[in-house]
């Protein structure tokens, strides 16, 4: 068996630096038993049922503050007092781009707020970004990139960061938060959460549930895509959609 090679020299010292400035002589050997992070379901149950409560006690708030955040964060914010207001303003925001195509997702909170109906009445046929009997998977990418703007729903939003969680499910392609150079995302009141402590709570009870694996991601949305160099030169729009709207709805 061959022989393990030598520490180096540096290393040591290194090490020895580090041992001397956290107050220890002597290496640590082995790693600490520390006990693993536990959580039974029971527990985070009482965890959420709290998150939930006090969501919904400071909802008013919690809407005015997402606002605030996300204005302060660059995103275009629209308040609508309604569904059907919110799918007018999704409307008057593809108009103003003078939108050919506009592709959206295929999420519930679009059978409550009708920005097919509305971007009709623009003389806009909004595309759904999903696969089926009329259209294949291959040809959801050149959809997207084609397009002048796209229309999502989300998860939650967080108010704390002003950013929307898309999470991987039915209905859900994150092309269309990605690929047209302006997004348009459709927020409900009840999907706003006070911190992201609040949203892991609910993922984990989830998860615990066994209603659904862990995600491949969690997609959050915080503004409009910012990409800098080495120098710190700001661009944005490289790796996203250079502009943002945000419609929250109640």
């Amino acid at each position: 068996m061959p022989e393990m090679p030598a520490e180096h020299p540096n290393k040591a010292a290194f090490l020895a630096r580090v041992r001397e400035a956290l107050g220890r002589t002597e290496p640590i050997l082995h790693t600490p038993d520390h006990a693993p992070l536990k959580s039974n379901q029971a527990r985070q149950e009482e965890k959420v049922r709290t998150v939930l409560a006090r969501v919904a006690a400071r909802r008013p708030a919690l809407c005015d503050r997402l606002a605030d955040v996300a204005a302060r964060a660059s995103w275009n914010v629209h308040r609508a007092a309604t569904p059907d207001r919110a799918a007018e303003v999704v409307a008057d925001i593809a108009d103003g781009l003078k939108a050919r195509h506009v592709v959206r997702t295929a999420e519930d909170v679009f059978t409550r707020v009708d920005v097919d109906g509305a971007l009709r009445r623009e003389g806009i046929s909004p595309a759904i970004l999903a696969a089926g009997r009329a259209r294949r998977r291959s040809e959801l990418k050149p959809m997207a990139f084609r397009a002048d703007l796209g229309i999502v729903g989300v998860a939650y939003a967080i108010a704390e960061t002003a950013s929307c969680a898309v999470i991987q499910r039915k209905g859900v392609a994150r092309l269309a938060s990605l690929a047209p150079p302006v997004l348009a995302v459709v927020v409900e009141a009840d999907q706003v959460l006070e911190s992201l402590d609040d949203f892991f709570a609910l993922m984990r009870l989830e998860h615990q549930k066994g209603r659904s694996h862990w995600a491949p991601y969690f997609n959050f949305i915080s503004g409009p895509s910012r990409t800098a160099d080495i120098e710190q030169t700001l661009t944005i729009g490289v790796h996203g959609p250079g502009k943002v709207h945000m419609v929250l709805v109640g």
